[in-house]
């Protein structure tokens, strides 16, 4: 490949489906070699092994969020990546779901290495509204909505409240706007050209610190769980509460992939975990009411 790397972004808030469309991507990617660029807001890098089908590399910043806090070792993989001996034919940033879509876009728009085709934002049915009315968040969410170049309405099997529609066009007036099942689209659609806004951002004031606003959690541990106290667990999830993911392993050997947002929890079969076999999770919830502690209480096999 000659010239610039096309490069996609996709954002949107915490249990949007970005993962999910990153790999629906993968699997129906039409012979491109797409490389990921995962940014992990948490200690333990979940989001790479949750990505499953891979037909180029997969690149991982943990521990921050990058358009406030990695910036400097996103810009480093980016070069490492352009300057490889086999550049890929498209680029997939997936960004925390805490970070700017537009941050992370304006690194493709200032490396001559990169071009960007564009950004793209989900949003759960469910959730959207309640996010945007959030007085600790809102500003946030819709921030992200107003980077967008394509709008994916995700989840559309929840119930979306009237006018939702209507105010999410208001919030980003030029963006495409898509109603989409488990993050499902033509490929061509998204790692097309979008006609992203060639310019930098009209508002150069960047936001607070995103560890400001969110606690971040973390567990490991090498011993498996009873498939009931899982299951009470993710009854139990303590307020505050935003996103929990990852990996757990059950005592009758199998692996699952755990899931859970504000008002919805998911336990299915890992089809992807990586080469590290022990239970791993991580989460994030709004400071001060979040409490990693009662999470520890609710995972530990010593409670």
């Amino acid at each position: 490949m000659t010239g610039p790397i096309p490069t996609t972004v996709i954002g949107g808030f915490l249990g949007a489906g970005k993962t999910t469309l990153v790999n629906h991507l993968l699997r129906h990617a039409g012979g491109r070699r797409i490389t990921v660029l995962v940014n992990d807001f948490g200690e333990l890098a979940i989001d790479q092994d949750l990505i499953e089908a891979r037909d180029g590399d997969t690149l991982s910043l943990a521990n921050g969020c990058a358009c406030c806090s990695t910036g400097g070792d996103l810009a480093l993989a980016l070069n490492r990546m352009i300057e490889g001996e086999n550049p890929p034919d498209h680029l997939l940033i997936e960004a925390s779901g805490v970070a700017d879509p537009d941050a992370l876009a304006d690194f493709a728009r200032a490396d001559p290495g990169l071009k960007l085709s564009g950004i793209v934002v989900l949003m759960d049915q469910g959730d959207i509204t309640a996010l945007l009315n959030d007085r600790r968040i809102g500003a946030q969410v819709a921030r992200q909505i107003a980077s967008a170049d394509l709008l994916l309405l995700n989840k559309s099997d929840r119930d979306a409240p009237p006018g939702l529609p209507a105010r999410l066009r208001s919030l980003a007036p030029r963006a495409a706007f898509l109603i989409v099942e488990r993050a499902v689209l033509p490929t061509d659609l998204v790692l097309g050209d979008l006609a992203p806004r060639g310019r930098w951002r009209a508002d150069p004031v960047l936001p607070r610190r995103h560890e400001d606003d969110f606690v971040r959690w973390a567990y490991t541990s090498d011993t498996p769980m009873p498939r009931n106290k899982l299951t009470a667990a993710l009854t139990g999830l303590p307020t505050g509460l935003v996103r929990l993911k990852g990996f757990v392993a059950l005592i009758d050997d199998d692996m699952v992939e755990v899931q859970a947002g504000w008002d919805w929890r998911e336990i299915r079969p890992a089809t992807s975990y990586g080469t590290d076999d022990r239970t791993r999770l991580v989460a994030i919830g709004l400071s001060p009411s979040f409490d990693g502690t009662s999470l520890d209480r609710l995972f530990s096999h010593d409670c």
